[in-house]
Order: structure tokens, then C-alpha cells, then sequence
């Protein structure tokens, strides 16, 4: 099999040049809705009594009847979060297995629990690390410029408090941009453990090298691409909702008669569309923002003369 060459066409548009059984797309993004749904039930169940309490119209507002149902509750709550924790890591897993298999392997829609996964829980705990390294990161920028601020704050000088929250920007825009370009470096990461069948992380720095710009810049198009859409979501969700919402908010506006009012088929009904339509585009973008990275794998110049890689793509 002839390889894409990596450019930036091709890795933003990798998704749908991957080969392989169609409907890939919307069965991932349904399985992972479905699942995602499943979840967040569970974690719900056990959460539902705090939640009921918080939007009991009756006790809207009320922060002694509120932190009473925290207490009672306190052993669900953490169950729920449990649920939600577990399970989220879960769901990355195997769909992230599955995205890779589809892009590295060409193979149809699948999931399962094995060796990928296995390995792909690893990359996943030290993407954990990686990234709660670069927040602490992210904090000791922030210092430097933070303290200069407060110190010219309390000197009484205009031009020098300008010149600290001009420093702070620049300061936090160059380390978001360090921070993109630092994991474009890894990103291949689970592309290369499912192609490799090991745990491949160092090893995607190589990849990457001369091509972690253009994964920065298929990035940055997914996500503005991805904005657009969900703005225009979101939107419409509110706009259904503010006409359900209309005769609670005339007048005095009651909290109560609002809370009322959210719970009402009119406003519950959207919320319900809303939240699958947004899983699903989600789901989606979870799939298609993997693929920039997967090609420079895909295209490790070590690999595509690779005798494997004929047998992976037979």
C-alpha cells in the first residue's frame, strides 16, 4: 500500500482517506453517544437525590436544605463520581483503540478490551501526567507576571501595571503555544503503539519531527471548525429554550417559577436533543482530531518500507 504523504491537506482531511469498511464515522460516534449516555445514567443514579434537591423549586436557594442533601447523600455522590471518573477512562480507551485500529489498520467499527487497550491505558495515564505537569507549568508563568502586577498595583504606576497584563498575555499565549507544540510532539503516541503492537511514546518524538506545526495548525482548523458548529448548537438549544422559559421569566423573574419551568417537557425535550446531538458531534470530533497525528505515524519514514506494513493493510 502506497502511504499518504504528510502535508497539511492530508492530515486535516486523514479521517476520510483512512480506506476500510464504510460508516466508520457514524457508528463510532453513536457507539460512543450510546456509551457516553450509559455513563452518565449510572453516574446519575447514584448523584439523582443531591441533583433533585438542588432543583427542587422548593428548595431553590435554600443552602441549609442543600448541604443537608450533600450530607446524606455523601456516599452516592462519591459513587456517582466513582462511575464518572472509571467510566470516562474506559470509554477513552477502547474508542481511542478503535480510532487508531481504523486509521492504522483500515479495519471496520469495533470494540473490544485487549492488548491495544491495554497498552493505550498506559499512553493514556502518562498523557495524564503530561498534561497536570503543563497546568502546574501554566501556574509558575503566571507568577512571574502576577506578582510584577501587584507589586506596580500597589506602587500607584499606571504605565507599569499596562505593561504586567500585557506581559502576563504574551507570557500565557507563547506557553499555550509551547504547550500545543509540546504535545503535537507525542501525539503519534497511540497511533504508533497500535501500529507497533508496544507501548511507543519517546519514540513519537521522532515521528514528529518537521511535521508537529502542521499537526499545531490541523488543530487549530478542527477546533475552530468544531467551534462553528457547536456555536450554532448552542444557539438553537437556547433559543428553544428562552420560548419555554418566556412566561417564568415575565415580571419578577421568580427563581422558583423558572426552576418550575426548566422541568417542564417544553424545556426538558431540546435539552434532551441538545445533549445527543452534542455527544455525537463530540464523539465525532474525538475521531477526526486524531487523524493529523495518526498520518505523521502512518508516514514515519522507519515504518512505510516496513515488510508489516503489507500484512496490516492485506
Amino acid at each position: 500500500m502506497t502511504p499518504l504523504p504528510f502535508t497539511f491537506g492530508n492530515a486535516l482531511n486523514h479521517f476520510s482517506r483512512t480506506g476500510g469498511p464504510k460508516g466508520f464515522l457514524w457508528k463510532y460516534a453513536l457507539a460512543y453517544g450510546l456509551c457516553s449516555l450509559l455513563v452518565q445514567v449510572l453516574s446519575g443514579y447514584f448523584m439523582g437525590s443531591y441533583y433533585a434537591a438542588i432543583f427542587n423549586p422548593a428548595t431553590f436557594g435554600d443552602e441549609r436544605a442543600i448541604n443537608a442533601a450533600l450530607t446524606q447523600n455523601f456516599g452516592r455522590i462519591m459513587i456517582g463520581y466513582v462511575i464518572s471518573l472509571v467510566g470516562g477512562i474506559a470509554l477513552w480507551t477502547v474508542f481511542e483503540a478503535a480510532s487508531q485500529r481504523r486509521y492504522m489498520r483500515s479495519e471496520g467499527f469495533s470494540l473490544r478490551f485487549g492488548a491495544d487497550e491495554g497498552r493505550l491505558l498506559l499512553i493514556g495515564l502518562i498523557w495524564i501526567g503530561i498534561f497536570l505537569a503543563l497546568y502546574v507549568g501554566l501556574i509558575i508563568v503566571m507568577i512571574v507576571p502576577a506578582g510584577l502586577l501587584a507589586f506596580l498595583a500597589s506602587s500607584g504606576s499606571d504605565g507599569g501595571t499596562a505593561f504586567a497584563i500585557l506581559l502576563m498575555f504574551v507570557a500565557i499565549l507563547a506557553y499555550m503555544v509551547f504547550a500545543l507544540w509540546f504535545c503535537a510532539r507525542f501525539s503519534p503516541a497511540a497511533a504508533m503503539t497500535i501500529r507497533d503492537n508496544s507501548i511507543q511514546f519517546g519514540e513519537a518524538w521522532r515521528v514528529t519531527k518537521g511535521k508537529a506545526w502542521t499537526i499545531v495548525g490541523s488543530w487549530i482548523v478542527i477546533m475552530l471548525l468544531s467551534m462553528l458548529v457547536l456555536v450554532v448548537l448552542y444557539i438553537a438549544f437556547a433559543a428553544f429554550a428562552l420560548v419555554s422559559l418566556v412566561p417564568a421569566l415575565q415580571g419578577d423573574a421568580d427563581p422558583a417559577a423558572v426552576m418550575s419551568a426548566m422541568m417542564t417537557p417544553q424545556f426538558i425535550l431540546p435539552l434532551i436533543i441538545f445533549g445527543a446531538l452534542y455527544m455525537f458531534i463530540t464523539a465525532a470530533l474525538m475521531h477526526i482530531f486524531g487523524g493529523p497525528a495518526a498520518l505523521a505515524a502512518k508516514a514515519d519514514p522507519s515504518w512505510v518500507n516496513n515488510p508489516e506494513m503489507d500484512k496490516t493493510f492485506s
